[in-house]
């Protein structure tokens, strides 16, 4: 795996002489090496704090019961499985995880475009203003009547969609697993974490989705 690097011109030869790679095809440099990704921190993202998700991305699909029309309605967040945390006060960027458990996001900032077309041809998923929240956000809404399934009730509450109690809960899961052809980067994971995470990647239904993101 690697990572591609935004490089000006005027600094290819400090670049290279680091260890970054010319892809042609691309016409951008890239870090084959995760333990380097550090040296090349301001060329893989301008802010001081940012992640990066390594090797697999995953649409998480649950089933909520819409609390206006009672049916159920389709819901989804994101996992990540392994992903490398960087800002100022890390010297080496910080690896999580590696594939041991997969962790449950509501949100990942920013959504590339060729997902977000994927997931907004999918789900009913759209930008929503919510009263409790007091704000707009990407949100799941109901299949049936359209109205919003707000974040806390799905990822934040006991005995939610999203909440892992148990292996009958995680079974529940439909996985889909993205293979990414380069580390992603990201400016931010609304991520939960749960002592039965471990249960997700044990007992959740997992397939492959053909989907390439860069």
């Amino acid at each position: 795996m690697s990572i591609l690097l935004n490089v000006p011109f005027s600094e290819k030869d400090e670049a290279k002489k680091l260890g970054a790679w010319w892809n042609p095809e691309l016409k951008k440099w890239y870090v084959k090496n995760r333990n380097e990704y550090i040296k090349f921190k301001k060329w893989i993202s301008p802010r001081a704090s940012f992640f990066v998700v390594c090797g697999h991305l995953y649409i998480i699909q649950g089933e909520n019961i819409c609390f206006k029309c009672g049916k159920k309605t389709r819901v989804i967040g994101y996992g990540i499985e392994s992903y490398m945390e960087f800002d100022d006060e890390i010297e080496s960027g910080v690896y999580y995880d590696k594939g041991e458990e997969i962790h449950i996001a509501a949100h990942i900032e920013p959504v590339p475009s060729k997902l977000m077309n994927y997931i907004q041809s999918t789900y009913n998923y759209k930008n929503r203003y919510s009263k409790f929240a007091n704000r707009t956000y990407l949100a799941n809404c109901c299949d049936n009547c359209d109205v919003l399934q707000g974040d806390f009730f799905l990822f934040n509450e006991v005995d939610s969609s999203f909440w892992i109690e148990n292996k009958e809960v995680a079974s529940k899961l439909n996985l889909f697993k993205i293979t990414l052809k380069y580390d992603m980067v990201l400016d931010n994971i609304e991520m939960g974490f749960g002592s039965n995470d471990y249960m997700i990647k044990q007992f959740a239904h997992t397939e492959e989705l053909d989907l390439s993101i860069i």
